[in-house]
């Protein structure tokens, strides 16, 4: 495994203790703070909507005529960074992959616990549908903690017999919030399992175990889903749990594409904008993704087994 020299400066830097157990989730957003509300570029146009009744950012690069548009899940740990505060990634999302995009400012925890993000994701995702939008053109993804937002809006919708996305995207997704795998042997800068079990505990408020579905989309029934991408980090925290979404996926006839990328670490899409190699490398294999759903045609869902 060679890491190349930015992806080792960055990591070089972030402290031992970046993902403090200790933490409170005023820390956690303390701590997060410089690492969002990135300004974003003049040709990068933002717009403020509703859509069903959650205030939402709609993006897109001027003069872009994208078949897709991206319906984003934002990380933060459940309990930080705001819509305001992820303009940025949408921007990342936008020139990456050559979409649209739509991300829903869904309300954090610990004052807004479980059920709350769900229903605002749920509600936005709708409320776009209102607006027009063939279903088919619409990419979900989650990044982080957003994985599991992401997942669990697939699951509501199949169950409400309301019509899915294109496909879903993975960027270092969340599917098990007890971190109940394996230890990853490796050190991850940016999380550790028990910060994670930390803000998951905020984010349930004690009223579902970590393992429960609603939340920890792994262990969820995923029969007649739309198509999954998952790129999963060698080093990242949360691989376990990406890992045993992908088997049930697998086992659940959901047709899975999943990448294993030797060496990173939670959340290096992210770095992109920091020149990383790697983070390039994996955006045009997503984009390289996206442009082989309009290759394939319409007929992307798999039978309910």
């Amino acid at each position: 495994m060679t890491r190349s020299k930015e992806l080792q400066a960055i990591i070089g830097v972030i402290p031992e203790n970046f993902a403090d157990p200790e933490a409170d989730f005023h820390a956690v957003r303390d701590m997060f703070a410089p690492f969002h509300g990135h300004p974003t570029s003049d040709e990068f146009e933002i717009e403020i909507a509703n859509y069903g009744g959650v205030r939402c950012g709609r993006y897109k690069l001027k003069g872009a005529d994208n078949k897709y548009t991206a319906f984003h899940c934002h990380g933060g740990a459940f309990v930080s960074s705001g819509l305001d505060e992820y303009h940025f990634y949408a921007e990342i999302i936008a020139r990456q992959v050559g979409c649209n995009v739509v991300m829903p400012d869904y309300r954090l925890a610990p004052e807004h616990p479980f059920p709350a993000a769900p229903d605002d994701c749920l509600n936005a995702y709708c409320g776009l549908l209102k607006q027009g939008i063939n279903p088919n053109d619409i990419i979900l993804m989650g990044e982080s903690c957003g994985g599991s937002l992401a997942l669990g809006l697939l699951v509501q919708l199949r169950e409400k017999g309301l019509p899915l996305p294109a496909c879903f995207i993975s960027l270092t997704g969340w599917f098990d919030l007890a971190v109940s795998g394996p230890t990853v042997a490796g050190r991850d800068p940016f999380l550790t399992p028990q910060w994670v079990r930390n803000r998951s505990r905020e984010y349930v408020a004690g009223k579902l175990a970590l393992n429960d579905p609603r939340v920890s989309p792994a262990n969820a029934d995923l029969r007649g889903l739309p198509p999954m991408y998952i790129q999963i980090g060698q080093f990242d925290t949360v691989r376990e749990g990406a890992m045993k979404l992908a088997n049930n996926a697998v086992r659940s006839g959901v047709q899975t594409t999943v990448e294993g990328w030797p060496g990173m670490v939670h959340g290096w899409h992210g770095l992109v904008t920091a020149g990383v190699p790697e983070a390039e490398a994996a955006w045009r294999a997503i984009r390289r993704y996206v442009e082989s759903l309009s290759a394939g045609g319409s007929s992307i869902h798999c039978p309910t087994p």
